[in-house]
């Protein structure tokens, strides 16, 4: 209804109207959530008042006549209907069916059950919560009326409608509607498809967007109707709204435009953008006004911010653009049915190669261009699913390039091979795809739980809580935690910069005999306004501390919060410095260069006479100076400190100290065999030594509660 409200004078077909109407919607639904309103009253009246102006203008979009091409022959027909009725039967049920996929029940869930509990955006700064959220915007009025299964099937409705979208751009590029059809089914029956398409996932959403933005395109080249730009436009932001990389699909539409008009390229080139930017802004304004940085959680070299640690975002890029110790030469075949790369396309693109010989023909080299520029971004994140929005252009020129009976063959033994009951017979190493029928569950004659219970165990996690702590429960998590079948506040280790330095914390604790090195300065006792250090010269490690005692006699001087603390870098965390817990640690989080400095101001003058730095070994740049200001300004006191070692002794308790401190009453720990496992292991042997008792457990599952 808001698609046809925006189009009704737009001759475009209806999944162009259900693209530019979910893009309304989604940024309807934002504005609700930022303002508070986010309920079940306030989405039944947002839906009532499109009905009503429905009813009342009766604006629907003007039918475009796209090209007509010669139906497809009775073998095609009767093949291509066989294969999308069943896997679209396939696909209802899985959509219907309670929700197991890990990211969908982890965050996409996750943070929409919470948005539709709090009727708004939490004040919580985290990893997920800061990336673009377009289409769970969509999810949260379906979770609010239907649950998990409404916002799945939200999803699956743009896999579906993704099929005669690509019908309508093979029209659009002359190509017969057998083709067409035959490269949709290619896409639609390959495995990752499937169960990402019918999760609540945003892969295939973004995948009809793309299409959707390409058509757009398309008839504007060929209609040369600059109104087609603007949905264009929303349709490419739309993308960047779902996910950051889809800002490519921004970059790609602005270089077609300048490619087909180059002479009155600024004027077009500010409607698609300027369409572009409207959709992209909330969510870059929502990140610069909470962390600083228009494009957070990523891009931290360049927006520095108290909230994420560039260390972190490295290390989460190099794990998701490593290719997983596969040989470069084997990579086609674990993303075609090996698996490693979580998700397969189906055998069927073995025969990719020959897409080639599409390049005799315009259409063909336009769609394998495009392909290879949507298939970029899967070089930083090797999952296959990232390649999702290049397999139908890929799909597309595979079918051009064969004969009829070949295309036949290609699509039948895709459909035959990707098929859960026959995969599981040439590949029963489980790989991420649907394996199973449930239609039971999804029609709920399978109680909900019983599904759940039986076939995740990560529902089970999630319940363990939910039976285990009271509502309003913050919880520290060490492992991944379902949050969209829990309303207890649960944060995991590597989400946040505070995240970052409780489990720092947590896995020095565990390391006993730790030893670290004590630098210390003395002078005569004077009043002083405030202490500095300063290195002298340029260390090629990061400056970590445990703890900074300011000394008056033998006696330290406590800190307080109305001291000024400053430092060359990583201001934000330099409190950890001065709290007393030799278990936190501030780190410079990159090498020292020379004039790198810390130093704090105090509120009134203190009778010092030293000062104190423990830092871990090997973590101390060599050459230090020992300020401090007096009235007269800042005086050095010593560069040449004493230096001895000093055992840091037992600081369990200083560590789940610091996990209480930030606001946690929980530790939920894995004893597995992953990095965290033998810390969950060392809280469940000596509980009482971290400070700890365990509440509840789940086989190598455990819930500590921090006394």
């Amino acid at each position: 209804m808001l698609g046809n409200l925006c189009l009704r004078r737009l001759p475009v077909p209806q999944t162009i109207v259900l693209a530019v109407g979910a893009v309304v919607e989604s940024t309807l639904v934002f504005l609700l959530l930022v303002t508070g309103d986010a309920n079940l009253i306030s989405f039944g009246l947002v839906g009532a008042i499109s009905l009503g102006l429905f009813i009342w203008l009766r604006p629907f979009a003007l039918p475009l006549a796209d090209p007509v091409k010669s139906a497809p022959d009775r073998v095609t027909r009767y093949l291509l209907a066989t294969v999308f009725a069943f896997y679209g039967a396939l696909y209802l049920i899985h959509a219907l069916a309670p929700e197991l996929e890990t990211d969908a029940i982890g965050y996409h869930l996750g943070l929409t059950s919470e948005y539709v509990r709090l009727g708004a955006f939490p004040k919580r700064i985290g990893f997920f919560e800061m990336l673009p959220q377009g289409l769970e915007m969509l999810f949260v009025p379906a979770f609010a009326f239907g649950r998990h299964s409404a916002a799945k099937l939200v999803h699956c409705a743009f896999l579906l409608a993704s099929v005669p979208l690509i019908l309508r751009i093979g029209r659009r590029l002359a190509l017969p509607d057998a083709v067409s059809l035959a490269a949709a089914a290619l896409y639609f029956c390959a495995p990752v498809t499937g169960i990402a398409g019918t999760s609540a996932y945003t892969d295939a959403a973004e995948v009809f967007f793309v299409l959707a933005t390409f058509y757009l395109l398309l008839v504007w080249r060929d209609t040369r109707d600059a109104r087609y730009l603007l949905p264009a436009g929303a349709a490419a932001g739309f993308c960047y709204a779902i996910k950051i990389p889809g800002g490519l699909i921004v970059i790609l539409a602005l270089a077609f435009v300048w490619a087909v008009d180059r002479a009155r390229y600024p004027r077009r080139l500010a409607m698609l953008a300027g369409a572009a930017f409207i959709i992209m802004l909330p969510w870059m304004l929502r990140a610069v006004i909470m962390t600083g940085d228009p494009f957070a959680p990523l891009l931290n070299r360049f927006f520095p911010n108290p909230y994420f640690h560039l260390a972190t975002e490295r290390e989460l890029a190099a794990v998701l653009s490593s290719l997983k110790g596969v040989p470069l030469w084997r990579v086609p075949y674990e993303l075609l049915i090996g698996g490693t790369f979580e998700g397969t396309l189906g055998v069927a693109f073995f025969a990719l190669p020959l897409a080639l010989l599409a390049l005799r023909r315009p259409a063909g080299r336009l769609c394998l261009v495009i392909a290879a520029l949507l298939a970029l971004p899967w070089f930083w994140n090797t999952g296959t699913r990232f390649l999702m929005p290049a397999l139908p252009f890929l799909a597309l020129c595979l079918v051009m390039a064969l004969p009829r009976p070949a295309v036949w063959a290609c699509v039948a033994l895709q459909a035959v091979a990707c098929w859960p009951a026959v995969m599981q017979l040439y590949h029963p190493v489980y790989t991420w795809r649907l394996e199973r029928i449930p239609w039971r569950a999804a029609l709920r004659i399978e109680p909900e739980p019983q599904y759940l219970s039986e076939h995740s165990s990560d529902y089970r996690v999630a319940q363990l809580i939910e039976k285990n702590t009271a509502p309003g429960a913050r919880i520290f998590a060490l492992t991944f935690v379902a949050t969209a079948y829990t309303d207890r506040h649960v944060v995991e280790f590597w989400h946040s910069a505070e995240a970052d330095n409780l489990i720092d914390a947590l896995r020095l604790a565990r390391l006993p005999g730790q030893m670290a090195t004590e630098v210390t300065a003395e002078w005569r006792a004077r009043p002083v306004w405030g202490v500095r250090i300063r290195s002298l010269q340029p260390f090629p490690r990061e400056w970590r501390i445990h703890d900074i005692q300011i000394l008056s006699g033998d006696y330290p001087i406590f800190s307080s919060p109305q001291w000024r603390l400053r430092s060359h870098t990583n201001a934000a965390e330099l409190a950890l410095a001065f709290d007393g817990n030799p278990a936190t640690i501030w780190r410079t989080w990159q090498p020292v260069e020379a004039d790198t400095f810390l130093e704090a101001d105090f509120d009134r003058p203190q009778q010092l006479t030293g000062l104190a730095v423990t830092s871990p070994m090997g973590f101390l740049p060599p050459a230090l100076e020992f300020s401090v200001r007096d009235q007269t300004g800042w005086h050095s006191v010593t560069s040449e400190p004493t230096l001895a070692p000093k055992p840091l002794g037992d600081i369990r308790m200083a560590a789940t100290r610091a996990v209480r401190t930030a606001g946690f009453g929980y530790i939920l720990a894995w004893d597995s065999q992953d990095a965290n496992g033998p810390l969950a292991a060392a809280m469940r042997a000596h509980p009482g030594e971290w400070g700890v008792e365990k509440v509840a457990d789940l086989g190598p599952v455990l819930l500590f509660r921090i006394k």
